[in-house]
């Protein structure tokens, strides 16, 4: 009984007229929020929380919530948050809160060995991605990503690549590749930092050899010509980056670090609704559509039960690769999918 009463508790009426600033007829199941309270799994100014605070930027500045606050929970890949969000039994406690999720979440998940994302939540929506790209210093003997396949082809463990920390997105997509190569994963030498400027310096002081990363945070120092770009994860070529995709090197891959929206787990269906509703006109906003170009963000939209069933499939993709890396020590696993042109996007 109490369940049904997530936006009742913290929305109280619904939308009767237009939203401000928003366009279009009223949908008249999305909530005017009297208050919402956006989970971000990262510090402030760190990871997606500028998308947590995008979107209550929207959220408010659209006229779908009087009050949107951001609470920050950074730490072990998006456990902090995740637990702190799943904890919330009491619906006067988790009435009006949202969860930002990402890939990195999913993983962290799956290396605690804890419920899955999707068993612990209500997915709702995916939201916007980012692409990213395998960058060398300028003046590195990696002259194409070809060169870097033929040494990981003879030795996997003969490179050090990095990226952000271990079991995250990045990490996660060098398995993914490597499994395309046909190479041991297991073996693959993989270097995780705790941001991707310290990756950066990482990569200019030799303790590394290649750099995966957001392919928007390289743009500047590959115009400045400090880095050059190997391959990029996306399904197109991408302005500002001199470099080919994976799909035009045969390496049947697309990918990207992408951020969703997830309820409580219990929702009522009518609550479910009324959520997506709203993140559908997060979507259709201009405002968040500017946001996105701004950032540099992809828009994935995705939402209701397509976005649930193609979580569980990036679930079991995730926990494949995670197993081959080595990174799952007490989760049995078998083989969900193969390089056959995986869409993660």
């Amino acid at each position: 009984m109490y369940r049904r009463r997530f936006f009742a508790l913290a929305l109280g009426v619904m939308v009767a007229g237009g939203c401000g600033g928003c366009g279009g007829a009223a949908d008249p199941r999305v909530p005017l929020a009297g208050r919402l309270t956006v989970i971000a799994p990262a510090a402030r100014g760190q990871g997606w929380d500028r998308a947590a605070r995008a979107l209550a930027a929207v959220l408010t500045g659209d006229g779908l919530a009087r009050k949107v606050e951001v609470g920050n929970y950074p730490g072990s890949l998006g456990a902090a948050a995740l637990g702190a969000f799943a904890a919330a039994h009491d619906p006067f406690t988790y009435a009006g809160r949202l969860l930002l999720t990402g890939m990195p979440m999913v993983a962290g998940a799956e290396i605690a060995n804890t419920a899955s994302v999707v068993e612990s939540t209500t997915p709702l929506a995916r939201l916007v991605g980012d692409w990213a790209a395998l960058v060398v210093p300028e003046n590195s003997r990696l002259r194409t990503f070809e060169n870097l396949a033929a040494v990981l082809r003879r030795d996997p463990a003969g490179l050090t690549v990095g990226g952000r920390m271990e079991g995250g997105s990045d990490h996660v997509l060098y398995g993914m590749i490597g499994k395309c190569l046909g190479v041991d994963t297991r073996l693959l030498d993989y270097a995780g930092y705790s941001s991707g400027a310290e990756g950066v310096h990482a990569l200019h002081d030799g303790r590394v050899a290649a750099l995966l990363g957001s392919a928007r945070s390289f743009v500047p120092e590959i115009a400045e010509g400090r880095l050059r770009p190997l391959v990029v994860s996306s399904a197109e070529r991408i302005d500002g980056i001199d470099a080919p995709t994976l799909m035009e090197l045969d390496v049947r891959l697309e990918y990207t670090d992408w951020c969703g929206v997830l309820g409580p787990r219990g929702m009522s269906s009518d609550d479910r609704d009324v959520a997506v509703a709203l993140c559908d006109r997060v979507d259709a906003s201009s405002r968040w559509r500017a946001i996105c170009a701004a950032n540099g963000w992809n828009r994935v939209y995705l939402s209701g039960d397509d976005f649930r069933q193609w979580l569980v499939t990036e679930t079991r993709r995730t926990r494949e690769v995670l197993d081959e890396l080595g990174l799952l020590s007490t989760i049995g696993t078998s083989c969900w999918g193969s390089c056959v042109r995986q869409h993660y996007m």
